[in-house]
């Protein structure tokens, strides 16, 4: 096991939300040692915009991201693909600016048309950082547990805190305390440890 330390990091949400319910534990473990970008790119289909931002920046403070690392697009949530060509180019200019070493994106199983953009870009934009793909069950048919970051009970649980906080949408199905804690005790167990979080290489810069 290492420690990453130090390093700069963009996740990177097409819809935002998505990075909390893909990596929170992980984004609230690096937080404390690492300077941490979230990028939002669009907010999910059909929400009142000023409810969510308020559920949202709640969430936030519970993972321990600074507001000043916060940088949100508002593309349209339902057709990225035809926003593609200005996607990457607001990513190629942050990575440009930023200079990330980790960048955090839909791994390339994940079949939500959305999110398949968001990869695509993010891997052409900044493809001189290491790559990680978050894992979200209910879009994979199949994932590459590659990457393992275990974490510590506190940390699923600000996960679990900051999922919560979107009161808003604890109707559907993925917005459950059950499947987050589960699927982190899964991926721990498969490593022997109490709890973790599983990623896609993507690709590795060393």
């Amino acid at each position: 096991m290492f420690e990453i330390i130090g390093k700069k990091v963009l996740a990177i949400a097409p819809h935002i939300d998505d990075v909390e319910l893909g990596l929170g534990g992980t984004l609230n473990r690096l937080i404390k040692n690492n300077d941490v970008y979230y990028i939002g790119l669009s907010f999910p289909p059909l929400v009142n915009e000023t409810v969510f931002l308020d559920e949202f920046y709640q969430s936030m403070k519970i993972l321990g991201v600074n507001d000043s690392k916060i940088l949100l697009k508002n593309f349209n949530p339902r057709d990225l693909f035809n926003d593609r060509i200005e996607i990457l180019d607001y990513l190629y200019h942050l990575g440009k600016e930023i200079k990330p070493d980790i960048v955090f994106v839909p791994s390339s199983e994940d079949i939500h048309q959305s999110h398949e953009v968001i990869f695509s870009e993010a891997r052409r934009a900044l493809k001189f950082s290491t790559i990680l793909g978050y894992e979200l069950p209910w879009n994979c048919m199949k994932f590459n547990m590659d990457v393992f970051i275990t974490l510590r009970k506190e940390e699923i649980e600000a996960k679990t805190s900051a999922i919560n906080a979107y009161q808003t949408q604890k109707d559907r199905l993925f917005f459950s305390n059950d499947i987050v804690m589960d699927l982190a005790k899964v991926r721990g167990k498969q490593i022997g440890q109490q709890y973790a979080e599983c990623f896609e290489l993507i690709r590795l810069i060393i």
